[in-house]
């Protein structure tokens, strides 16, 4: 035996070694997915809650198994850039900047041409609903362009998003996302494939999973709510969205005062805050005649109305605004998005909906 040479290892101890360095391994191979697991327990650092915290509540809330909504959430991607679409929306950008987005030619021609295509349709639904045809296309033209553009975000990842990285308003995505698993049950709707808005809105109307839930119609008949392909189920949904809100057939919607009108001291307070105050028309033709009874027909005495400020190219500029302008609203919350909606009902149908 060589003296300079390490003393060969005996046997045993080189089993033992072996076999602890096998241990190891299956302990790490265990382990795993415990690892993986506590991952999905903690926010990856942009979300505030975690994936598996999402499940246990959508599991409480939908009264689905967890380990369904596990297995679907599982499927979802968190995507920061519709943090960033939501926290830089159009809606809240001055009227002057908005408005031009929407009321153009093109708008105007693409919407004459849609509401010609099917004017069948938009009577027969217009009848039924006591819902103007010209107001629902201007939600089909602002929304999709008539249907041209659904949006190309995958609904479930979107919700998934807003659900665990925006807490404004995280409560009501999980609503969404909880409503979307739902109805994908009961309507067959493919949630993998499903697509539309950043705010997870989809079909040719872009309801919102609680929206369609609630008035989406099939009104073709056929068995399916199809906001997607069928035009009486789309132009019959967003009636019936309308109609629930307490739509008012054949009235106005919204109309410029002159830009430099003064109002008394209670409206200029009034019309610069929440839209909340409402009298009759009759009641503001009383308080301020000069200013109001040059409003023309259709407008009523009888109509309910109140004041609003918007920010136009005149600089800010005050607009008499129908109840109906308030059920616009329903659909989206911003004035500009109500005033838009109503200058295209105008560039589609004046003689009820013109604005000046």
């Amino acid at each position: 035996m060589n003296p300079l040479l390490p003393a060969p290892e005996p046997l045993k101890m080189l089993f033992q070694r072996l076999a602890c360095s096998a241990l190891l391994l299956c302990g790490m191979a265990l382990l795993l997915p415990l690892a993986v697991n506590a991952a999905n327990h903690e926010p990856d650092g942009t979300q505030y809650i975690s994936r598996e915290e999402l499940v246990i509540k959508l599991a409480t809330e939908t009264g689905i198994a967890a380990t369904e909504i596990r297995t679907i959430l599982n499927k979802a991607t968190f995507l920061p850039k519709v943090i960033k679409q939501m926290n830089g929306q159009w809606e809240a950008a001055p009227y002057v900047k908005y408005r031009p987005l929407f009321i153009k030619q093109s708008m105007l021609e693409k919407g004459d041409a849609y509401l010609k295509e099917n004017q069948g349709d938009f009577s027969a639904i217009e009848k039924k609903y006591r819902v103007d045809s010209a107001i629902v296309g201007a939600i089909l033209g602002i929304e999709t362009k008539f249907g041209q553009l659904h949006g190309n975000k995958p609904i479930l990842d979107s919700l998934y998003t807003l659900s665990t990285g925006f807490p404004r308003r995280a409560d009501f995505f999980r609503k969404q996302l909880g409503a979307i698993i739902i109805i994908s049950r009961q309507d067959k709707l493919r949630l993998n494939e499903l697509k539309g808005s950043y705010a997870g809105a989809f079909g040719a109307i872009q309801f919102i999973p609680t929206s369609f839930r609630d008035f989406a119609v099939d009104e073709d008949g056929d068995g399916i709510r199809d906001v997607f392909n069928s035009q009486q189920d789309i132009i019959a949904s967003v009636a019936n969205y309308f109609q629930k809100h307490e739509w008012q057939y054949g009235r106005p919607s919204a109309y410029w005062l002159p830009a430099g009108t003064k109002l008394n001291s209670k409206w200029n307070k009034w019309a610069t805050g929440k839209l909340e105050h409402w009298v009759t028309l009759g009641e503001l033709r009383q308080s301020m005649p000069n200013v109001f009874n040059p409003i023309p027909r259709p407008w009523q005495n009888a109509d309910k109305v109140s004041i609003i400020e918007m920010e136009t190219k005149n600089g800010k500029q005050f607009a008499l605004v129908h109840y109906n302008f308030r059920v616009i609203m329903r659909y989206n919350s911003s004035y500009n998005y109500a005033m838009a909606v109503t200058e295209i009902a105008a560039m589609l149908e004046r003689k009820t909906f013109a604005v000046d």
